[in-house]
């Protein structure tokens, strides 16, 4: 081993790229990932989180080679196995300067990452970080809980970034993220698997698909949180967010050696929370729907109503609201099997309700409520699987999913195992982000989960109207005021307006107040995916300027906001160009982060230049 070690060195001594120049790697970063041990889902992650200028790669692709590396200024290694020459690649790419984030690294490269292994593996935990860290800026200083495996090492040279227990209470303390300083080139390692734990938060218990849980009539996503999943302390955090927040810190951190790096901002224009409102429609008839619709119009607010009943609604009454903004959609009914939903027969309930919908009005169904929320934890072979439903959603072109929902009213679980109700309600899944499901090894379905935190139902048979209002008032105050950032989804049956009306319409009043917006799921959809479509490429930096093209093909209605550190190393931005035009930017404080925002018209190629001094 220590033969090969030289010879490399050597070789690429002769080379003459002991070292490549700082800041003047090809391209930002590259993901060495696969769709097994959820590392392809690494990528929706850094899409969320506006880093839509990476390339993905496996370790054992064709091209990968040390020269192919250090094109890139960082490389985020999923979890997986590394062979010794591998492992050689990697320690001369970070040692000549280059940077490298892991997830549970091999044991291989416990040098690289200042760790030593001790060969012990656990499943779930806590981490918290270390405020004081560069690395977390803005990142809550509270307990978080980790889903999945994660190892037991032992610090050696590295630092702890975040600490990490076994057990809430314990006060025996396990590195959980730890970074280091290699030969010429930097090194993070989180100690658990960041993307499956982000999925387990989001997603819930694989364990427990198709299996009734709770006891609450129906197999639905909520069973997949009971037996202790959530920590309904947490809610208000939305952990699984701040664990992707810290991947950003490491990220920005890394790229204070080479180059800043642009991010996307996560809501439309500059704002800071987005609400959506939906109906399921039932058996209703065009009347029942008409006060509550004329009533949310009148206060500027749009709803998706998801229509049951097909033979109940005109094509002209469809039209009308549409033409004023609101979407109708598809209302799958699988409740004659809700005790035991199948995959066939749930395949059969989407593809005839889509069939309806779009054969009577003209409108492709593209979000998606089922009746009951009923979610399908059986794959074809009739075998477990948590992703069963949105890959259902998938295969009939159904693009947003919003069948998971507050809602735990008589179970058999502990009173209100999804959280607090009220102002303290929070989100149970971890994240007030609508990102992609993943299947059970990780990789990404295209189909978007939005999660209906503020369900009418649960308020009514609470019999708390004020509840209902207030918990819509707490999410959307954290994300304005304490950068817990939420896009709230607001449920409001036209069958319990005469619950729901007042509290409702102090909810539309609210954002009105606070300039958020209420819209309807697919405008929500169309948004995200132009922000998923647009990227950064031709990044380079000289001379204390950035230049990057930024390209969008998609058009929308709203801004699409880009982002940029104010400052990198001892140098802050100056100028912005866009186009050979000077423009304007805004500062604006993200996470404890002082960032420059500019809004541009989504649609089309901008050439920018970015100066530091």
């Amino acid at each position: 081993m220590l033969r090969q070690r030289i010879f490399l060195t050597i070789f690429i001594l002769l080379l003459g790229i002991t070292s490549f120049p700082k800041g003047n790697a090809k391209n930002p970063i590259l993901l060495l990932v696969t769709n097994t041990g959820f590392g392809s889902y690494t990528e929706e992650i850094l899409k969320t989180e506006g880093f839509n200028e990476f390339k993905t790669d496996s370790l054992s692709g064709i091209s990968v080679s040390l020269k192919y590396l250090q094109n890139f200024d960082l490389v985020i290694l999923g979890k997986t196995t590394v062979t010794p020459a591998q492992k050689e690649m990697l320690s001369e790419y970070v040692n000549a300067g280059g940077n490298l984030i892991s997830f549970m690294p091999d044991s291989q490269l416990s040098q690289l990452f200042g760790i030593k292994y001790s060969n012990c593996k656990f499943s779930e935990g806590y981490i918290a970080v270390d405020t004081n860290s560069v690395f977390c800026v803005g990142i809550s200083s509270q307990k978080m809980q980790i889903h999945g495996l994660a190892g037991k090492y032992i610090l050696d040279q590295g630092k702890i970034i975040a600490k990490m227990f076994v057990e809430k209470d314990e006060k025996n303390i396990l590195p959980g993220v730890v970074s280091n300083t290699y030969g010429k080139g930097h090194t993070v390692a989180f100690l658990y698997n960041l993307p499956q734990s982000i999925v387990y938060t989001r997603q819930g218990n694989p364990i427990s698909a198709g299996i009734e849980k709770d006891g609450i009539t129906g197999i639905r996503g909520m069973d997949l949180f009971t037996d202790d999943w959530v920590d309904t302390t947490k809610n208000t955090l939305n952990q699984a967010d701040q664990q992707m927040a810290l991947l950003t810190g490491c990220i920005q951190n890394l790229s204070g050696f080479t180059k800043p790096l642009p991010r996307f901002w996560y809501f439309p224009d500059t704002l800071k929370c987005l609400a959506v409102l939906d109906n399921d429609g039932e058996d209703n008839k065009e009347a029942d729907f008409e006060q509550q619709l004329i009533d949310i119009d009148a206060k500027g607010a749009k709803m998706t109503i998801y229509i049951k009943d097909v033979e109940k609604i005109s094509k002209s009454w469809a039209e009308k609201w549409t033409a004023k903004g609101f979407e109708i959609s598809g209302h799958p009914d699988d409740t004659g099997e809700a005790g035991n939903p199948q995959w066939k027969t749930m395949d059969s309930a989407l593809t005839v309700q889509n069939w309806k919908i779009e054969s009577k009005f003209g409108e492709k169904v593209r979000t998606n409520v089922n009746h009951w929320f009923v979610w399908c934890g059986r794959d074809e072979n009739g075998n477990q699987d948590f992703a069963a439903q949105a890959r259902l959603e998938e295969k009939n072109g159904i693009e947003m999913d919003g069948n998971y929902a507050f809602y735990d009213m008589n179970s058999n679980q502990p009173e209100h195992y999804l959280g607090s109700l009220g102002t303290n309600q929070g989100n149970y899944t971890g994240s007030g982000f609508v990102m992609k499901y993943a299947s059970q090894t990780g990789s990404i379905i295209n189909v978007y989960q939005r999660y209906n935190a503020i369900y009418d139902q649960q308020y009514n048979e609470s019999h708390d109207p004020e509840g209902f209002f207030q918990a819509f008032k707490g999410i959307v105050d954290r994300s304005l005021y304490s950068d817990i950032f939420s896009i709230v989804s607001i449920k409001s049956h036209n069958n319990e307006y005469y619950f729901s009306k007042e509290p409702l319409m102090k909810m539309l009043d609210y954002a009105n107040t606070k300039k958020v917006p209420v819209w309807t799921a697919i405008k929500l959809l169309d948004f995200l995916k132009m922000k998923d479509e647009a990227s950064f490429s031709n990044i380079s930096w000289s001379d204390n300027q950035l230049r990057f093209i930024l390209k969008s093909s998609v058009k929308n209605e709203n801004g699409l906001s880009f982002m940029l550190p104010v400052q990198h190393g001892n140098i802050k931005i100056s100028k912005l160009i866009v186009n050979g035009e000077n423009r304007l930017f805004d500062l604006k404080l993200v996470k404890g982060m002082e960032y420059a925002f500019l809004t541009i018209a989504p649609g089309n190629n901008y050439e920018i230049s970015v100066n530091y001094k």
